[in-house]
Formats: C-alpha cells, sequence, structure tokens
C-alpha cells in the first residue's frame, strides 16, 4: 500500500514562500532525514547516513539569514500529523543552544513564527535597522538643525 506524502506540498509551499519574502542572499535549505528504500535496504541506509552525520529528528528545513539575525528551523507536519518525541529532543536541543525552531502547518504558520522571532521579510518588516540607516537618520537629523 503506498502511503500518501501530504507534508511535501505543504513544505513546497513553505520554501516558495520564504524564498519570495526573506532578503536576497538568504538560503532555504531542506535537510533530508528520509530513506526511501524497504527491507534491508532501509537499515544500511540508515547506518550510512548516521555516519555520514544525519540526525534522526533534525527539522525540515533550515533557514539561514544574516549573522545577526542567526538561523531558524522549521518542522513541517501536515494537519493531524504531530512531532515525535524525537524531533521534540532535537528541537529543545537547538532551542538550547538559541535557535529559534517552530512546527508549521502551512505558510501563514511560518509567517506567524517570523514575526514573533521578529525576523524581517518583504512582508514583516523588524524594528531592526542597520547602521547605514541609523547613520544616515543622524546625518539628516543634523541637516535639518
Amino acid at each position: 500500500m503506498n502511503r500518501v506524502d501530504r507534508e511535501s506540498p505543504i513544505q513546497i509551499q513553505i520554501v516558495e514562500y520564504l524564498r519570495s519574502v526573506l532578503p536576497a542572499g538568504c538560503m532555504v535549505h531542506h535537510c533530508k532525514n528520509e530513506i526511501n528504500k524497504r527491507g534491508k535496504g532501509i537499515a544500511i541506509e540508515l547506518a550510512k547516513a548516521k555516519r555520514k552525520g544525519a540526525i534522526t529528528g533534525f527539522p525540515d528545513l533550515l533557514v539561514l539569514n544574516y549573522a545577526n539575525v542567526g538561523p531558524c528551523f522549521f518542522e513541517v507536519k501536515a494537519e493531524g500529523n504531530y512531532a515525535t518525541d524525537t524531533q521534540k529532543e532535537v528541537h529543545e536541543q537547538l532551542r538550547a543552544l538559541g535557535y529559534r525552531v517552530a512546527v508549521v502547518r502551512s505558510v501563514e504558520d511560518v509567517r506567524e513564527s517570523l514575526r514573533k522571532w521578529a525576523v524581517g521579510t518583504r512582508e514583516i518588516t523588524s524594528n531592526w535597522r542597520s547602521v547605514g540607516e541609523i547613520a544616515a537618520e543622524m546625518v539628516k537629523g543634523q541637516k535639518d538643525e
């Protein structure tokens, strides 16, 4: 019996959204943890993946933003699916290291997470300003006096 993949279409929408609203140069990366094998082949592939650095329970998406904003992670779940205990443990490890992690089911969930984390996008502006913007404002203020 074939399993219906309900998460991939959601994840594709999220990746397209992130790539369209994040500043130029930011990266959205899918951390592939799935093994598409059956029987004995799956055990061999799992062992090989772990030796190569795969972490069971690692979030689906890694967003690399500018260094002053830092990375964030998204675990994509279809409605009715939930993070496994292993995924929850990895999420807590990442949070303990100071990273932002969210379990999301839609583009709207991602949008809300970015807003909550004050990550500026082309849709959401945060309070963050570059040194150049602050300096330009200061120079303008001096000229107005």
